[in-house]
């Protein structure tokens, strides 16, 4: 093969690639904008049907909360929170990062289609301080999560319109396969954590929290 020829091939496979490039990139843009479009319509969705805390004593409501027994005196703590299905999904509650300037729907458990549409419960639970919350590095999902700094406040509402206030006390980079770090120090050293992956998927940006009140 002639030089002549050798240039004009390779220049074939540089154009094949740079087409592959753009057509992923393009690809990964609309995937991106799609999924935030549907997290948003789920966040509204869920928060239409989560009940204000302020009404959370009407006992005409469908997530009412109290014992009878009680006299409505205090608020009865479920051993495991319940969950409202929203589009096949069965969602914990709202996570809201007030300094960043987000929120987001939580799942019950997690898996790849889910956080397609919302951050996700990867394990853990919130009454045993030790709630993991994971969700994608997408725009506008937690690609800003290594912008939350010590001392920022974190609230969890659950599906009962009940808030709940979390100070974070520091972030980490973990490794991608280090899990028995991830979940370490649960309900002793921090009472929530939160992660999503860098770029190359090789690491996690996590955020542990405290629980504040």
């Amino acid at each position: 093969m002639t030089n002549k020829k050798l240039g004009r091939v390779l220049m074939i496979i540089g154009a094949m690639l740079i087409a592959a490039a753009l057509s992923l990139n393009y690809y990964n843009y609309f995937h991106e904008k799609q999924s935030t479009e549907r997290m948003k319509t789920v966040l509204s969705d869920l928060k239409q049907a989560i009940p204000d805390s302020e009404k959370s004593t009407d006992s005409s409501s469908p997530f009412d909360i109290f014992d009878d027994s009680m006299n409505g005196s205090e608020t009865a703590e479920p051993e495991q929170s319940e969950d409202i299905t929203l589009d096949g999904n069965a969602y914990i509650g709202i996570i809201t990062f007030p300094t960043l300037g987000q929120e987001f729907p939580v799942t019950r458990g997690w898996s790849y289609a889910a956080m397609n549409t919302a951050a996700c419960q990867y394990s853990g639970r919130r009454v045993d301080n030790d709630l993991i919350i994971c969700a994608h590095n997408y725009t506008g999902f937690f690609d800003k999560l290594d912008k939350l700094s010590s001392g920022d406040e974190v609230i969890f509402t659950d599906v009962y319109g009940r808030s709940y206030s979390y100070t974070v006390t520091n972030s980490e980079l973990l490794s991608g396969w280090d899990s028995p770090s991830l979940v370490n120090g649960g309900g002793s050293d921090w009472d929530m954590t939160l992660f999503t992956c860098t770029w190359s998927g090789y690491s996690r940006v996590t955020v542990r929290l405290v629980y504040s009140e």
